[in-house]
């Protein structure tokens, strides 16, 4: 009897400990952030995810012969599919229809849930913002074109643009730092738009903010319910 009681102490002493592990994983999972990169510079465009310093997207494309043969392989069976599919055009209009009228049906069928859904999209969508934090933001704009009206007319639009969205997303955003440039020149006759920026995601808010989605889609849900309810009666 005493060894049993022994071995069952010691079971629960490993269950506490790696209940007590997962739970400093999480609590540090909550403290990371997932940081992202976005370039539009010189006319190409690049991006990337790393989190904890790796980058986990994109991911390299395989050049493997096997892959390219695989492909190959691919595109031929496709040709000859085609080839081989003569289908009537009436048919296949038919088909689209059945499908564009089902997708309206379960449109239907959800709209209850899409209310709800937009109603506890505005706090969700403040408690995120709080998540997501922009730095080295940086801007450099060229707007060019012959005609001096034409050109201080789009410098003033793009002018104006550019600092609404970061005033107004930094209402809502944290914004550390931004360098924005924005040139005019009425001799070239082609405009040059270069953005980059880095952006950090920080999971335990993230995770806050799905919770404040659901809890403030359940309770619209329920009133729905309760006011459905209130109707009958």
């Amino acid at each position: 009897m005493i060894l049993l009681f022994g071995i069952l102490k010691l079971i629960l002493k490993i269950i506490l400990i790696i209940l007590l592990i997962i739970l400093l994983l999480l609590i540090f999972i909550c403290l990371t952030s997932v940081s992202a990169r976005v370039s539009f510079w010189n006319g190409e465009f690049d991006w990337s995810i790393r989190y904890l310093g790796v980058k986990i997207l994109p991911r390299k494309k395989s050049d493997r012969p096997e892959s390219q043969k695989k492909k190959k392989k691919q595109e031929n069976k496709n040709e000859n599919h085609q080839d081989q599919e003569k289908e009537p055009e009436q048919k296949s209009k038919k088909f689209l229809m059945d499908k564009i009228l089902l997708k309206i049906q379960t449109l239907i069928s959800r709209m209850d849930m899409a209310g709800s859904g937009l109603n506890a999209l505005p706090p969700a969508l403040t408690a995120l913002g709080k998540a997501i934090t922009w730095y080295a933001v940086e801007t450099d704009i060229l707007v060019a074109d012959e005609d001096a009206a034409v050109c201080a007319r789009n410098y003033g639009l793009i002018q104006a643009a550019v600092q609404n969205l970061l005033s107004q997303s930094g209402n809502y955003i944290h914004v550390r730092t931004k360098k924005i440039k924005i040139q005019y020149d009425f001799i070239q006759d082609k405009s040059i738009y270069n953005f980059r920026c880095r952006v950090k995601l920080q999971i335990g808010k993230t995770i806050g903010a799905a919770a404040v989605f659901l809890w403030y889609y359940l309770k619209d849900k329920k009133q729905a319910k309760t006011a459905v309810i209130r109707e009958k009666l």
